[in-house]
């Protein structure tokens, strides 16, 4: 108990030694962490506690300042979501107390309210089973900033996260694209094959942007002109993805899917639909390599 107490009492002080203002904070604050976020289990412990956390506003953050959307890097135009889904992932909604509004800002934050749980779908259609309700916030002085600390901003400045999840809405499209649906000429069912294949190989269409040759190279040479070392496990989940993308996709061109007529719940009546003879094993493939992606993200804390 008391090695507990004192990594805990370490873990607060390097988070003090990097802002200046830490130490006006309430002292009775559960200090949060976007790596502790990442298990549902571990947040609905602390329903209904005061929690602090430090991160910085996503630019989505409505205009009117009721609530926003924190996250543990800046210049994001958007949250980060698990693919194909409405689910926040790396991201932690924020709610503002009664009446009062949050002022956008791009600088380092720390938030502090209550934690609530509960099913909550927001004016922008994104899902979460937890936010933090009745919060303030406090610009943060990063002039202190570590090197380790620097060099995070510097990738997230790049925008080359922002592309890593771009790539895994590709990877994800290749594991899963007999559940997508499209709205054609005679109205709205789901793939086929061949309309797969023309979201992938056609210039222009919405996936066709990871099929161009060298797409993954050129994704870890951005990661590596940030720093040629420093991100050796991002570039390692890149070279992962590749591969399930590569896997996938000879699924798709050497036939090995089945045409199912089955009750639709997207459509409300009978269907045909193409699965993927090896849609399971995709999945559990492209949900570990997420997965090891989402921690890697979050467990870069300020």
């Amino acid at each position: 108990m008391m090695k507990k107490c004192l990594i805990l009492l370490l873990v607060i002080s390097m988070v003090c030694s990097l802002f200046v203002g830490c130490g006006q904070k309430d002292d009775s604050a559960t200090l949060l962490s976007f790596s502790q976020a990442e298990s549902v289990a571990e947040m609905e412990k602390l329903n209904g506690k005061v929690v602090t956390i430090i991160g910085y506003m996503s630019t989505l953050s409505p205009v009117s300042g009721k609530f926003m959307y924190l996250m543990n890097l800046p210049y994001q135009s958007c949250p980060f979501c698990i693919p194909n889904t409405t689910q926040l992932s790396n991201t932690i909604a924020v709610y503002a107390q009664d009446s009062k509004g949050f002022e956008f800002t791009d600088r380092a934050i720390q938030v502090t309210g209550t934690m609530e749980f509960g099913d909550y779908t927001d004016e922008f259609g994104y899902e979460y089973g937890y936010r933090i309700i009745n919060a303030t916030y406090e610009i943060l002085d990063t002039s202190n900033m570590s090197e380790q600390l620097q060099l995070w901003q510097q990738l997230a400045s790049s925008n080359v996260i922002s592309e890593v999840y771009s790539m895994y809405e590709y990877v994800n499209f290749l594991c899963f694209w007999p559940t997508y649906t499209a709205s054609f000429s005679g109205g709205k069912d789901y793939l086929y094959p061949s309309d797969a294949l023309t979201f992938i190989e056609k210039e222009g269409y919405q996936f066709n942007y990871g099929y161009h040759e060298d797409y993954f190279d050129n994704l870890v040479a951005a990661v590596e002109e940030v720093n040629p070392t420093a991100f050796a496990d991002l570039v390692q989940n890149i070279r992962d993805a590749e591969a399930l993308a590569y896997k996938a996709l000879t699924e798709l061109k050497t036939g090995n899917y089945t045409v199912v007529s089955e009750y639709s719940t997207v459509f409300k009546d009978g269907r045909s639909q193409y699965k993927l003879n090896n849609s399971e094993e995709l999945e559990a493939e492209m949900q570990a390599i997420y997965k090891a992606f989402s921690e890697w993200l979050a467990s870069w804390e300020l």
